[in-house]
C-alpha cells in the first residue's frame, strides 16, 4: 500500500472491509491483476496491481483524482485479511476466487446498509449551522472580498453545541455516500440523509453540487491569508442569492462582515439605499454621505449595511465606486464646494448620486442657486474669405458667450447653475465640423460648391436641432434658397414640338440653360457664375428634373426653352398643375381634346357610303382628332366592331379636306384585297390600288398615282427604297400585332419611312408582354416612350396612364346592344385506348426528360420541348398526324363527326378551326365520306380566292367552312355561320376570340355558338386553365378583355406535364 495515501482514506477502506462491502475478488495471474467488486454508493468494479507498481483502478469518481481510494484499500486489506500479499508471485497459492455476486444478494446487502445497521447513538438527529464570511482577496481593495460557507454539526437533541466541520468537501463527500465522519477524536457522526432536517438536506445536496464543480475546476478549498483553508465554500455568485435565503429560513445563519456578527439576513428592494446631504457652511458647500453600506461586494453588486443586503444595477455601482475611491483622498465622507463650482455639483454629481440614493438639500443652498435650462444661439458669418462662428449661452436673461463682448451678466443674487456638459456636447460640434477656435469662437475657410451647399443643408440643419441659428447677410446672400427662387415656366404648343420656357427670379438669363442641365442631371444645387448656389430643394424643382429625366432621350434645350414632343402634352400638363406654370390657349385646347375627343369637332365626309353607328362616329372622331395633332394611335377595338370601316371614314375626310391623300394600308397578304373591296364599297371616290405580284408588276403598280395603296408587310419590306422614296402622308398597319417584335425586318422597316401620320388597327396589341406596347409605339409614334431600358423600369399603371389618349378600345358588349348572344362551352371527349397509350408513351418521355433539366438545360432545349407539346396536342387531334400507321382512332374526331352530323339536321351554319393544317386535310375526308361539303381555307389560299369562298358562304353554299387558325383567324367576314368550333386549343385566348369574331360581328342575326373541344385528362385542360389565369395584363394596360398571351414561362409547362399523372 501505498505510503502517501491519507489515514483518513485507509481507516474508510477499513470500515468498508468490516461492512463486507468487498463483494468478490477474482486473481488473474495472466494479467496480474486482482478483480473485485465493492459496494459504496453503487456498486464499483476495481482492479487492484498485482505487481510492485501497485497501479490500481476504481470507478468512483474519488479515484478520477486522486487515483487511490477507499474502495482499492478494502480490496488491499480484504487480500491481507486472507494472508495473501497484492503482489502475485508464480509459486503463492491464490485463493479460491470469491463467488461472484448473485443479483439478489448484492440487493439484500444493499438494502441493509440503507437500513442502518449502526449504532443508535450514530443514527440520532443532526442539526447543522450556517456560517458566512467575508473573505478578502485584497486587503487594499475590500469590495473585491467574496463570501464563503463553513459549517458546524451537531445533534439536534443538544442544538447549542455544535462542531466545526474541518473539511467541508470531506464532510460533502461523506453524505452523497452516507458514511461515516469524524470531526474530531470524539465525535464521529453517520451522515445518512434521514438524520438531517429537510431544509438540511436540500442546502447538502446543493453544497454537495457545488463542492464538486469546484473539486474539477482545481478549487478545494478557499485561500484565507495565503493558505488553502478547506473548511470553506465558496458560494458562487449566480446563486449566493438563493442559497443565503435558503440558510437564513433555517433560522441558524450567521454572517460574519467587518468583524461584525449578523443573526440572520435580509434581502431589500430599495433601489436607492443610500442618502446624501448639502448644506452650507460659512462660505462653502459640504456634500455628506450620511449613510453608507458595511460592506460592498462588487462581485456580487450588493451593498451590505446591518445584516441587509441591497442589490445595485451595473450602473449604480459604476457610480458608487467611483464615489467611494474619490472619498479615499479625504478624512470625511464629505466634499466641501466653492460657490462657482456649484454648477458642478448640481449639473455633474447630484444628478448621478441621485441614482443611488435620496439627496437632501438644505433650503439655505437652494435660495442661492438658479436652475435655468440653457438655450443656444449659434451666429455664423461671412469674414475675410472665412466662416466665423460664436455661441451664445442664454440662461434667461443672463447670456454667457465664446465672445466676451456679447455677454449679458447683470448682476445675479443666486447662481447659474450652467450645464456645462451641454454645452460641452454644443461645442463638440464644431470640433467635428473642422472648425478651429479663435479669441471670439470658431473659424473655419470659406467653403465653395458642393461643400457650400452641404454647409446650408446639412452642417445648419445640425446645429439647428440644437438650438437658434443666425447668419449675417453677406453669408446668407451665398445661398439661393429654392422657396424664394421658384422656377417660373411656361408651355406653347408650337408645330409638333411643345416649348417649355424656364425662369427663375435672380438668375441670369444665359444661366438658365446651365440650371437646367443641372435639373436633367438629378443635382441637388446648382454654382452660379457668382459663387452662389442655388438651391432645388423644393416640389416645383424636383417635379421640373423629375419631367426632365423623363423625356431626356427626346428633349431640346437651348436659351431656357426645352422642347418636349407635342405627344407628351398630357403628361405635360398633369406633371405641372399645381406648379408655378403657364399653358398658351392652343395647349389647353390640344390637351382637353385629348382627355375628352367628343369634344374635337369633326364633320363625317359627305361621299361616304355607309350609316356609321354612334361609337363608329366617336372612333371617327378620335382619329381626326389625332390627325390634327399629327399624333399616331391605335385602334384597339374588338373584332367585329368595324375598324375598317372608321379608317376608311378618317380617310376619306382627310381626302375631302385636303385634296390629296397619299395614303399606304400594310395588311396580311390575306386581307389585302379585302381592303380594297371595302374601300371601294364604302369610299367609291377614292381611288385604290393593292401592291401585289412579282417584283416588275408591283414596281408597275407603285408608279400609278392613286389615294389609297395596299400591300402585304411581306411585299413592303421587299419594296422598302420604293415606299421611301414616294410621297406618303398617312400609313394604316392592319392587324399591327405583325410588328410587335420590334427587332424583325418588318418593323425595322416601317421605322425607316417618313411618314408624318401613322395609325395601327389591331384587337390584341399586347400579346405576349408588355415590350410589345413598345414596339408599336416605337413605329407609329418614334419618341413616345423612353427607351427600352428605362421602359422597363414604368410601372402598368405609369403606361397605362400615357397611353390613354392615343389607344381606342371597345368591345361588342359595350356598344353594340343589339348585336345577338355568343355563348361558349367547352366539350370534352376522351382519348381511345389505342389514342391514350400512344399519348402516355409520349408524355411520360417528355417528363423524364424536363425533370431532369435544371433551369439553363431547360433554356437550351425550349424549341425541343415545345416540339414535344405540339405533338402531345396533335396526339389529341387525331395521332395519324404524325404517327404513321396508326389505326387507332380519335375520340375527338368521333364526337366532332357526330356534332357536325346533328348541326346540318338543325340547319346550323359550322366554321371548324384548327391549328394543323393536317388535322384540316383529315377533317375534309372525313365529312366528304359523311355527305357533308366543306370550305377549305389555308394559309396558301390566293387572297382572290379568301373573297370568293367567304361571300360564296355567306350566301348558303357548302355546310362547313374548314379553316387554319393562322391563316383565316383574322380579317375575315362570315356572319353567315352561326356555330363556331374550335378543335383544338391554341396558347392565346386573344387567338381564339378573333377566329370566334369572324362570325360573331356587325351583320351577324343570330345567337353564335363557339364550342371548344377539350380531350379530357390531357394537356388540353391545362391549356384551358393557363388561358383563364393570364388575362391581366391587356385589362390593365388597355382596357380591357384579353391578356398577355402566347408566351409560356419554365413553370408553365412543367405544369402543364403534370396533367394526367393519375392516368397512368
Amino acid at each position: 500500500m501505498k505510503w502517501s495515501i491519507p489515514e483518513k482514506v485507509i481507516a474508510r477502506g477499513r470500515q468498508y472491509l468490516q461492512e463486507d462491502r468487498v463483494l468478490s475478488v477474482v486473481p488473474d495471474q495472466e494479467d496480474n491483476v486482482w478483480h473485485a467488486e465493492v459496494l459504496g454508493s453503487e456498486l464499483y468494479l476495481v482492479d487492484l496491481d498485482g505487481t510492485a507498481k501497485e497501479i490500481d483502478y476504481c470507478q468512483c469518481p474519488y479515484w478520477e483524482e486522486h487515483h487511490y481510494c477507499k474502495h482499492t484499500v478494502a480490496v488491499e486489506l480484504y487480500l491481507r485479511s486472507k494472508q495473501l500479499s497484492r503482489i502475485m508471485q508464480k509459486d503463492q497459492k491464490m485463493i479460491e476466487p470469491t463467488k461472484k455476486t448473485s443479483e439478489g444478494e448484492l440487493l439484500t446487502k444493499g438494502f441493509a446498509r440503507l437500513k442502518g445497521k449502526t449504532s443508535t447513538k450514530s443514527l440520532q438527529p443532526l442539526v447543522i449551522d450556517y456560517h458566512v464570511e467575508q473573505i478578502e482577496t485584497n486587503q487594499y481593495h475590500p469590495e473585491l472580498s467574496i463570501l464563503a460557507v463553513y459549517l458546524r454539526v451537531g445533534f439536534l437533541e443538544t442544538p447549542k453545541k455544535t462542531y466545526i466541520v474541518k473539511n467541508i468537501y470531506e464532510f460533502l463527500q461523506a453524505y452523497t455516500e452516507e458514511e461515516n465522519y469524524t470531526v474530531n477524536k470524539q465525535y464521529q457522526f453517520r451522515l445518512e440523509h434521514r438524520v438531517f432536517q429537510q431544509e438540511d438536506q436540500q442546502l447538502m445536496e446543493l453544497f454537495a453540487g457545488i463542492a464538486q464543480t469546484q473539486t474539477l475546476l482545481g478549487a478545494n478549498g478557499v485561500l484565507v491569508k495565503g493558505k488553502l483553508d478547506k473548511r470553506y465554500l465558496l458560494l458562487p455568485i449566480d446563486q449566493s442569492k438563493s442559497l443565503l435565503e435558503r440558510m437564513n429560513q433555517s433560522t441558524r445563519l450567521k454572517l460574519q462582515i467587518n468583524d461584525q456578527t449578523y443573526h440572520g439576513i435580509q434581502f431589500s428592494d430599495d433601489t436607492k439605499p443610500l442618502s446624501f446631504q448639502v448644506k452650507k457652511r460659512e462660505t462653502q458647500y459640504q456634500l455628506t454621505a450620511v449613510s453608507d453600506f458595511d460592506l460592498f461586494l462588487s462581485h456580487y453588486q450588493w451593498g451590505i449595511r446591518q445584516g441587509t443586503i441591497y442589490h445595485l444595477t451595473k450602473q449604480q455601482q459604476t457610480i458608487y465606486l467611483t464615489w467611494k475611491q474619490l472619498m479615499k483622498r479625504f478624512e470625511e465622507p464629505e466634499v466641501a464646494f466653492h460657490k462657482k463650482e456649484l454648477s458642478s455639483l448640481f449639473k455633474e454629481i447630484l444628478p448621478l448620486l441621485d441614482q443611488i440614493g435620496t439627496v437632501a438639500i438644505d433650503d439655505e443652498v437652494t435660495a442661492e442657486v438658479a436652475d435655468i435650462p440653457v438655450e443656444f444661439v449659434f451666429v455664423f458669418k461671412k469674414m475675410k474669405g472665412q466662416i466665423q462662428a460664436r455661441i451664445d449661452f442664454v440662461y434667461g436673461d443672463v447670456v454667457f458667450s465664446t465672445d466676451e463682448r456679447h455677454e449679458t451678466l447683470a448682476e445675479q443674487t443666486t447662481e447659474i447653475l450652467r450645464d456645462t456638459a451641454q454645452e460641452q456636447r454644443v461645442l463638440d460640434l464644431f470640433r467635428m465640423y473642422r472648425y478651429r477656435k479663435n479669441k471670439t469662437g470658431y473659424e473655419r475657410p470659406l467653403p465653395e460648391g458642393e461643400a457650400l451647399y452641404q454647409f446650408f443643408r446639412t452642417e445648419l440643419a445640425v446645429f439647428r436641432q440644437f438650438g437658434e441659428v443666425r447668419i449675417g447677410k453677406k453669408l446668407r446672400e451665398l445661398y439661393l434658397d429654392a422657396q424664394k427662387h421658384q422656377p417660373q415656366i411656361e408651355v406653347e404648343e408650337t408645330g409638333s414640338w411643345l416649348d417649355i420656357r424656364f425662369d427663375v427670379t435672380g438668375i441670369n438669363e444665359h444661366e438658365i440653360d446651365h440650371v437646367l442641365q443641372s435639373l436633367l442631371r438629378n443635382d441637388s444645387f446648382y454654382t452660379l457664375e457668382s459663387g452662389q448656389v442655388l438651391s432645388f430643394d423644393s416640389e416645383e424643382f424636383q417635379q421640373t428634373s423629375k419631367i426632365l429625366q423623363q423625356f431626356r432621350d427626346t428633349i431640346r434645350s437651348d436659351d431656357g426653352v426645352i422642347q418636349v414632343p407635342k405627344n407628351q402634352g398630357l403628361m405635360i400638363k398633369e406633371q405641372f398643375t399645381g406648379s408655378n406654370a403657364s399653358f398658351g390657349d392652343s395647349f389647353q385646347q390640344m390637351t382637353q381634346d385629348l382627355i375628352d375627343p367628343t369634344n374635337y369637332k369633326a364633320t363625317l365626309p359627305k361621299n361616304l357610303q355607309a350609316e356609321l353607328r354612334d361609337y363608329q362616329k366617336q372612333g371617327f372622331q378620335w382619329l381626326k382628332m389625332l390627325g390634327h395633332y399629327q399624333f399616331g394611335g391605335i385602334l384597339a377595338d374588338e373584332m367585329g366592331l368595324g375598324k375598317t370601316l372608321q379608317t376608311i371614314a378618317f380617310l376619306l375626310s382627310e381626302k375631302e379636306e385636303k385634296g390629296a391623300l397619299d395614303a399606304l394600308i400594310v395588311a396580311p397578304a390575306s386581307l389585302i384585297y379585302n381592303w380594297q373591296a371595302e374601300v371601294k364599297k364604302f369610299a367609291p371616290s377614292l381611288s385604290v390600288q393593292v401592291i401585289n405580284g412579282n417584283k416588275k408588276e408591283r414596281e408597275t403598280l407603285l408608279a400609278e398615282k392613286v389615294d389609297i395603296r395596299v400591300t402585304s408587310y411581306a411585299s413592303l419590306r421587299q419594296d422598302l427604297s420604293e415606299y421611301q422614296s414616294a410621297t406618303i402622308n398617312y400609313l394604316v398597319l392592319d392587324e399591327a400585332q405583325m410588328v410587335k417584335n420590334s427587332s424583325t425586318k418588318t418593323a425595322q422597316a416601317l421605322r425607316e419611312l417618313h411618314i408624318p401620320q401613322r395609325f395601327a388597327l389591331s384587337g390584341t396589341p399586347i400579346e405576349n408582354s408588355l415590350e410589345e406596347l413598345w414596339s408599336l409605339f416605337a413605329t407609329i409614334m418614334p419618341g413616345f416612350f423612353p427607351n427600352r431600358t428605362r421602359f422597363r423600369e414604368l410601372t402598368t399603371d405609369e403606361i397605362a396612364q400615357m397611353i390613354r389618349p392615343f389607344v381606342l378600345r371597345r368591345d361588342k358588349q359595350t356598344v353594340l346592344k343589339d348585336l345577338p348572344e355568343k355563348t361558349e362551352m367547352n366539350l370534352y371527349s376522351a382519348l381511345t385506348e389505342e389514342q391514350k397509350t400512344v399519348y402516355l408513351a409520349y408524355l411520360r418521355q417528355m417528363r423524364e426528360e424536363v425533370s431532369a433539366m435544371d433551369s439553363e438545360s431547360f433554356k437550351k432545349n425550349r424549341i425541343g420541348i415545345l416540339a414535344g407539346l405540339t405533338r402531345l396536342r396533335q396526339i389529341c387531334c387525331d395521332p395519324r398526324l404524325f404517327v404513321e400507321d396508326y389505326q387507332g382512332g380519335s375520340g375527338k374526331l368521333e364526337q366532332v363527326k357526330d356534332l357536325l352530323l346533328a348541326a346540318k339536321e338543325n340547319n346550323r351554319r359550322v366554321l371548324l378551326f384548327s391549328q394543323f393544317t393536317g388535322m384540316l386535310t383529315i377533317l375534309q375526308e372525313e365529312l366528304a365520306e359523311l355527305g357533308l361539303s366543306t370550305f377549305y381555307l389555308r394559309g396558301s389560299t390566293k387572297a382572290q380566292d379568301r373573297l370568293t369562298m367567304v361571300d360564296a358562304f355567306n350566301a348558303g353554299e357548302k355546310d362547313v367552312f374548314l379553316i387554319s387558325l393562322k391563316a383565316g383567324g383574322t380579317g375575315l367576314n362570315l356572319t353567315g355561320a352561326d356555330t363556331v368550333i374550335l378543335y383544338d386549343l391554341w396558347w392565346n385566348p386573344a387567338i381564339e376570340e378573333q377566329a370566334a369574331g369572324r362570325a360573331h360581328r356587325i351583320g351577324q342575326k343570330n345567337v353564335v355558338e363557339v364550342w371548344r373541344m377539350i380531350a379530357e385528362g390531357t394537356i388540353e385542360e391545362r391549356m384551358d386553365s393557363l388561358q383563364q389565369e393570364k388575362r391581366e395584363l391587356f385589362q390593365k394596360v388597355i382596357q380591357g378583355n384579353e391578356e398577355q398571351l402566347t408566351k409560356l414561362t419554365e413553370d408553365d409547362i412543367r405544369l402543364i406535364l403534370s396533367i394526367g399523372e393519375n392516368d397512368e
